[in-house]
């Protein structure tokens, strides 16, 4: 398939944000945002997407599309897509540090990432991107925002899952972080027990939570 080309509007660049959001904004719905990120293991990110399939839990995936999991999961991706059970966002092509990488490399990243997206999925993840290791500055925010990614996302919880946290952790994590407004941090980079995931989601459950889309909590106009 062709390269996407992306346009900058200045509008967009001049509304670089000087901080990322960390949580939602206020609503009278009991809600927060399921984030997965990076994606090195194809059965893990199967195993969102199940979820997302199975269920009323919508979730934001941040996409590192060097990984082949996006790939190798496409055709459940945009069948969710189009349902409106997912929504997908920028966390570069291959996860370089953007705070020590130079201008043309944090552009290059974040480039490559959103035309994987828009080539092989047709779906324009502007304005979101997640910082990698949730390393920022006021450069890399300004860089993003020529390409039109005027969102950056942090998190305000974690599941603690992107090191060797035992499942049994990452239960408590999730009793911890999993409450209303919070934007929750999981990665799909190795599979978790059906057992961790159904302790997850009933976390959600018993506390009356859905999760959302951040496009569903922002607004599909929000830069």
């Amino acid at each position: 398939m062709g390269t996407a080309a992306t346009v900058l509007l200045p509008a967009q660049q001049a509304m670089a944000r000087t901080k990322p959001i960390f949580a939602l904004p206020s609503s009278s719905t009991q809600r927060f945002a399921w984030t997965i990120d990076d994606g090195a293991s194809n059965s893990a990110v199967r195993s969102y997407l199940n979820i997302a399939q199975n269920t009323n839990q919508h979730l934001t995936f941040f996409v590192t599309s060097s990984y082949s999991s996006w790939r190798n999961n496409a055709s459940q991706i945009k069948d969710l897509l189009e349902q409106d059970k997912i929504q997908l966002g920028n966390h570069t092509f291959s996860h370089k540090d953007l705070v020590t990488a130079s201008d043309q490399t944090v552009k290059s990243e974040l480039q490559r990432c959103h035309d994987f997206i828009m080539n092989h999925f047709n779906y324009d993840a502007r304005p979101y991107f997640r910082p990698t290791y949730g390393y920022w500055d006021k450069r890399v925010v300004n860089l993003a925002a020529e390409l039109g990614y005027t969102v950056p996302v942090m998190w305000y919880g974690t599941i603690g899952d992107s090191g060797s946290t035992s499942e049994s952790k990452m239960i408590d994590l999730a009793i911890q972080w999993i409450k209303d407004g919070r934007i929750v941090i999981d990665h799909a980079n190795r599979m978790k027990t059906k057992h961790t995931l159904d302790e997850i989601t009933r976390v959600m459950n018993v506390r009356g939570l859905k999760s959302v889309t951040l496009r569903e909590a922002f607004g599909k106009n929000f830069r």
